[in-house]
């Protein structure tokens, strides 16, 4: 029996469901799957056609189009943005081969480009005081999102972890969070006192019964469905989606005058790097949740100030034990 290009990445995305992939990875994967499959339409192969009639010259012409297209914004898609599709034509590709048997081409045939350095990405109190600051006083969610932020900031979450976070995983009392992160795998974090404060006076006001520590006024979704993985809508109460949360931070910086590519995910960088700054990085890494502190040295770049200090400190106590 012939599998289909759309057989191909269905099953891809089931797979991705079996494996407990998270609905952002999921949702990012199938919209990066279905451009490429529109593409291939246009060079001749539509989704109906058989998936052998993937070829190299397609994928490369495929990865030439992602560097000449513009994004969303009206600029060129960055590397980052492009390995992202070519990881997800990466994947179909692996499962194609190694689960279903096809013959494809090999899956490092789709390259992914080498991204440099992009820079500290981090956030400090000051920031954080900045955003704070520029809540709306007169808007219906300002408790809801100064709520958002603290704990944001205090558990150094990756934001579909923060998504996710649950009722009965954070005890208040003692400031404890539990975390579900990559692979399903449980480590624990805190809240600072702010944190916990606002997040208790947030709940205060709550009059729903629903599990989840923030919650969306979305009541209908398009969700995977376990067995086949095709999106079906569904109504249910739903926690924040991260686009949600992402937008919420990214319109507060707009107001505080703070970076453009301000995201969720420098709250977490900030944490990371207060705790190695005096805590050490065994101690960031614990928290991150890293298999390898070379990864988080990642997020807890010093700045030049910072680097300057040590190396003054440095030359003084030398010079003291002459």
């Amino acid at each position: 029996m012939t599998t289909t290009l759309a057989q191909l990445k269905d099953a891809y995305l089931q797979h991705l469901v079996l494996k407990g992939r998270s609905d952002r990875t999921l949702e990012g994967y199938g919209a990066y799957l279905d451009e490429f499959i529109e593409f291939a339409a246009t060079k001749g192969v539509p989704p109906t056609a058989s998936a052998t009639k993937l070829e190299r010259e397609l994928l490369t012409a495929f990865q030439v189009r992602l560097a000449t297209r513009n994004g969303p914004n009206g600029k060129k898609l960055s590397l980052a943005t492009r390995n992202l599709f070519g990881s997800a034509v990466r994947g179909m590709l692996r499962h194609g081969v190694t689960v279903l048997d096809l013959k494809l081409p090999a899956p490092d045939t789709v390259v992914l480009a080498k991204v440099g350095d992009r820079g500290t990405r981090r956030m400090d109190t000051a920031d954080f005081e900045r955003i704070v600051a520029a809540i709306p006083k007169d808007s219906q969610h300002a408790l809801r999102d100064r709520a958002l932020l603290e704990v944001l900031f205090a558990t150094g979450c990756r934001l579909s972890e923060f998504c996710s976070l649950t009722r009965r995983r954070v005890n208040l009392r003692n400031r404890e969070v539990e975390v579900i992160g990559k692979g399903k795998k449980v480590r624990g974090t805190f809240l600072t006192d702010a944190a916990a404060d606002w997040l208790q006076r947030y709940l205060n006001t709550r009059r729903d019964d629903s599990p989840y520590l923030f919650i969306s006024r979305q009541t209908v979704r398009n969700v995977p469905d376990p067995k086949t993985g095709v999106p079906k809508p569904k109504k249910d109460v739903y926690p924040l989606h991260p686009n949600t949360v992402e937008h919420i931070v990214k319109q507060l910086a707009l107001r505080a005058g703070l970076p453009d590519e301000f995201s969720p995910h420098w709250f977490r960088h900030g944490r990371l790097t207060i705790v190695a700054r005096h805590a050490g990085l065994l101690a960031a890494q614990e928290l991150a949740g890293h298999a390898s502190p070379e990864t988080t040295k990642r997020y807890t770049k010093i700045t030049g100030r910072e680097l300057k200090k040590h190396f003054d400190d440095a030359d003084k106590r030398e010079r003291r034990s002459e």
